[in-house]
Protein backbone atom coordinates (compact mmCIF):
# COMPACT_ATOMS: atom_id res chain seq x y z
CA UNK A 1 0.00 0.00 0.00
CA UNK A 2 1.12 3.50 -0.66
CA UNK A 3 1.27 6.17 2.03
CA UNK A 4 -1.69 7.91 0.43
CA UNK A 5 -3.75 4.70 0.58
CA UNK A 6 -2.87 4.24 4.26
CA UNK A 7 -4.08 7.77 4.94
CA UNK A 8 -7.33 6.94 3.12
CA UNK A 9 -7.91 4.03 5.51
CA UNK A 10 -7.24 6.28 8.50
CA UNK A 11 -9.68 8.90 7.18
CA UNK A 12 -12.40 6.26 6.79
CA UNK A 13 -11.77 5.06 10.34
CA UNK A 14 -11.79 8.63 11.64
CA UNK A 15 -15.06 9.36 9.83
CA UNK A 16 -16.59 6.17 11.23
CA UNK A 17 -15.56 6.91 14.83
CA UNK A 18 -15.42 10.74 15.08
CA UNK A 19 -15.79 10.97 18.86
CA UNK A 20 -12.78 8.70 19.38
CA UNK A 21 -10.49 11.01 17.37
CA UNK A 22 -11.85 14.40 18.50
CA UNK A 23 -8.84 15.16 20.74
CA UNK A 24 -6.16 13.78 18.41
CA UNK A 25 -3.25 16.07 17.62
CA UNK A 26 -1.12 15.93 14.45
CA UNK A 27 1.52 13.85 16.23
CA UNK A 28 -1.18 11.33 17.20
CA UNK A 29 -2.17 10.98 13.56
CA UNK A 30 1.47 10.56 12.54
CA UNK A 31 1.86 7.76 15.07
CA UNK A 32 -1.40 6.18 13.93
CA UNK A 33 -0.20 6.37 10.33
CA UNK A 34 3.14 4.76 11.24
CA UNK A 35 1.44 1.82 12.94
CA UNK A 36 -1.09 1.25 10.15
CA UNK A 37 1.49 1.69 7.39
CA UNK A 38 3.85 -0.81 9.03
CA UNK A 39 1.20 -3.49 9.54
CA UNK A 40 -0.54 -3.07 6.18
CA UNK A 41 2.72 -3.16 4.21
CA UNK A 42 2.04 -6.68 2.85
CA UNK A 43 -1.51 -5.93 1.69
CA UNK A 44 -2.93 -4.10 -1.27
CA UNK A 45 -5.29 -1.20 -0.73
CA UNK A 46 -8.12 -3.36 -2.06
CA UNK A 47 -7.42 -6.06 0.54
CA UNK A 48 -7.05 -3.55 3.38
CA UNK A 49 -10.20 -1.63 2.49
CA UNK A 50 -12.15 -4.90 2.14
CA UNK A 51 -10.88 -5.99 5.57
CA UNK A 52 -11.86 -2.62 7.03
CA UNK A 53 -15.28 -2.90 5.43
CA UNK A 54 -15.79 -6.35 6.99
CA UNK A 55 -14.81 -4.92 10.37
CA UNK A 56 -17.06 -1.87 10.06
CA UNK A 57 -20.10 -3.89 8.98
CA UNK A 58 -19.77 -6.27 11.91
CA UNK A 59 -18.69 -3.81 14.63
CA UNK A 60 -21.23 -3.57 17.41
CA UNK A 61 -18.94 -2.24 20.14
CA UNK A 62 -18.31 1.22 18.71
CA UNK A 63 -14.52 1.25 18.96
CA UNK A 64 -12.17 1.80 16.01
CA UNK A 65 -10.23 -1.24 14.80
CA UNK A 66 -6.62 -1.95 15.51
CA UNK A 67 -4.51 -2.90 12.50
CA UNK A 68 -4.49 -6.50 13.73
CA UNK A 69 -8.29 -6.63 13.73
CA UNK A 70 -8.34 -5.53 10.10
CA UNK A 71 -5.66 -8.11 9.22
CA UNK A 72 -7.86 -10.72 10.91
CA UNK A 73 -10.73 -9.66 8.65
CA UNK A 74 -8.47 -9.81 5.58
CA UNK A 75 -7.47 -13.37 6.48
CA UNK A 76 -11.15 -14.31 6.94
CA UNK A 77 -12.02 -13.18 3.42
CA UNK A 78 -8.88 -14.44 1.67
CA UNK A 79 -8.77 -17.84 3.40
CA UNK A 80 -12.38 -18.79 4.04
CA UNK A 81 -13.12 -21.79 6.24
CA UNK A 82 -15.09 -23.33 3.38
CA UNK A 83 -11.77 -24.14 1.65
CA UNK A 84 -10.83 -26.45 4.53
CA UNK A 85 -11.70 -30.09 4.58
CA UNK A 86 -13.97 -31.06 7.45
CA UNK A 87 -12.16 -33.13 10.10
CA UNK A 88 -14.02 -36.32 9.22
CA UNK A 89 -13.19 -35.99 5.51
CA UNK A 90 -9.52 -35.36 6.32
CA UNK A 91 -9.44 -38.40 8.60
CA UNK A 92 -11.11 -40.49 5.89
CA UNK A 93 -8.21 -39.69 3.55
CA UNK A 94 -5.74 -40.78 6.22
CA UNK A 95 -7.75 -43.91 7.10
CA UNK A 96 -7.78 -45.04 3.46
CA UNK A 97 -4.02 -44.49 3.32
CA UNK A 98 -3.57 -46.60 6.45
CA UNK A 99 -5.55 -49.41 4.83
CA UNK A 100 -3.10 -49.34 1.90
CA UNK A 101 -0.15 -48.33 4.07
CA UNK A 102 1.97 -51.44 3.97
CA UNK A 103 2.79 -51.00 0.30
CA UNK A 104 1.55 -47.52 -0.67
CA UNK A 105 2.31 -45.28 2.32
CA UNK A 106 4.71 -43.00 0.47
CA UNK A 107 2.55 -42.71 -2.65
CA UNK A 108 -0.57 -41.90 -0.61
CA UNK A 109 1.30 -39.48 1.66
CA UNK A 110 2.65 -37.57 -1.35
CA UNK A 111 -0.93 -37.16 -2.62
CA UNK A 112 -2.23 -35.74 0.68
CA UNK A 113 -3.22 -32.07 0.86
CA UNK A 114 -0.45 -30.07 2.58
CA UNK A 115 -2.43 -29.62 5.78
CA UNK A 116 -2.86 -33.39 6.16
CA UNK A 117 0.85 -33.94 5.48
CA UNK A 118 1.63 -31.58 8.37
CA UNK A 119 -0.66 -33.54 10.69
CA UNK A 120 0.54 -37.01 9.72
CA UNK A 121 4.22 -36.12 9.57
CA UNK A 122 5.67 -38.73 7.23
CA UNK A 123 4.89 -41.84 5.20
CA UNK A 124 6.59 -43.83 7.97
CA UNK A 125 3.79 -42.86 10.34
CA UNK A 126 1.20 -44.21 7.89
CA UNK A 127 3.19 -47.41 7.50
CA UNK A 128 3.56 -47.77 11.27
CA UNK A 129 -0.20 -47.46 11.84
CA UNK A 130 -0.86 -49.94 9.02
CA UNK A 131 1.42 -52.56 10.55
CA UNK A 132 0.56 -51.98 14.21
CA UNK A 133 -1.35 -54.97 15.58
CA UNK A 134 -2.70 -52.80 18.42
CA UNK A 135 -3.99 -50.07 16.06
CA UNK A 136 -7.10 -48.43 17.56
CA UNK A 137 -8.95 -46.31 15.02
CA UNK A 138 -10.92 -44.45 17.70
CA UNK A 139 -7.77 -43.34 19.47
CA UNK A 140 -5.88 -42.51 16.28
CA UNK A 141 -8.79 -40.58 14.75
CA UNK A 142 -9.19 -38.58 17.97
CA UNK A 143 -5.49 -37.74 17.96
CA UNK A 144 -5.67 -36.79 14.29
CA UNK A 145 -8.69 -34.50 14.83
CA UNK A 146 -6.82 -32.64 17.58
CA UNK A 147 -3.70 -32.29 15.42
CA UNK A 148 -5.79 -31.22 12.43
CA UNK A 149 -7.56 -28.47 14.39
CA UNK A 150 -4.18 -27.28 15.71
CA UNK A 151 -2.68 -27.25 12.20
CA UNK A 152 -5.62 -25.26 10.84
CA UNK A 153 -5.32 -22.73 13.66
CA UNK A 154 -1.55 -22.46 13.19
CA UNK A 155 -2.03 -21.84 9.45
CA UNK A 156 -4.53 -19.06 10.22
CA UNK A 157 -2.09 -17.44 12.63
CA UNK A 158 0.87 -17.86 10.25
CA UNK A 159 -1.11 -16.14 7.49
CA UNK A 160 -1.16 -13.00 9.63
CA UNK A 161 2.61 -12.78 10.10
CA UNK A 162 4.12 -10.06 7.89
CA UNK A 163 6.51 -11.21 5.16
CA UNK A 164 9.36 -9.12 6.58
CA UNK A 165 8.97 -10.80 9.96
CA UNK A 166 8.91 -14.25 8.34
CA UNK A 167 12.08 -13.40 6.42
CA UNK A 168 13.77 -12.20 9.60
CA UNK A 169 12.74 -15.39 11.40
CA UNK A 170 14.09 -17.58 8.58
CA UNK A 171 17.36 -15.64 8.54
CA UNK A 172 17.70 -15.92 12.33
CA UNK A 173 16.77 -19.62 12.30
CA UNK A 174 19.41 -20.20 9.62
CA UNK A 175 22.05 -18.44 11.71
CA UNK A 176 21.15 -20.50 14.78
CA UNK A 177 21.33 -23.73 12.76
CA UNK A 178 24.83 -22.81 11.54
CA UNK A 179 26.00 -22.08 15.10
CA UNK A 180 24.62 -25.37 16.41
CA UNK A 181 26.50 -27.70 14.07
CA UNK A 182 27.25 -30.93 15.90
CA UNK A 183 30.84 -31.49 16.96
CA UNK A 184 32.34 -34.72 15.66
CA UNK A 185 33.78 -37.06 18.23
CA UNK A 186 37.56 -37.17 18.18
CA UNK A 187 37.81 -33.88 16.31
Amino acid sequence: MTDQETWKLIYVIKASYPSFYKDFKPVDYENLFTAWNMVMDDYSYEQASAGLKVFLTSDTKGFPPSPGQVVDCIVKITKPDTEQLPEAAAWDIVRRAIERGIYHAEEDFNNFPEIIKKCVGSPANIREMATNADFNEGVESSNFYRKYRNCLERDKQDAKIPKAVKALYQKTAGQIAVKEKPVKCGA
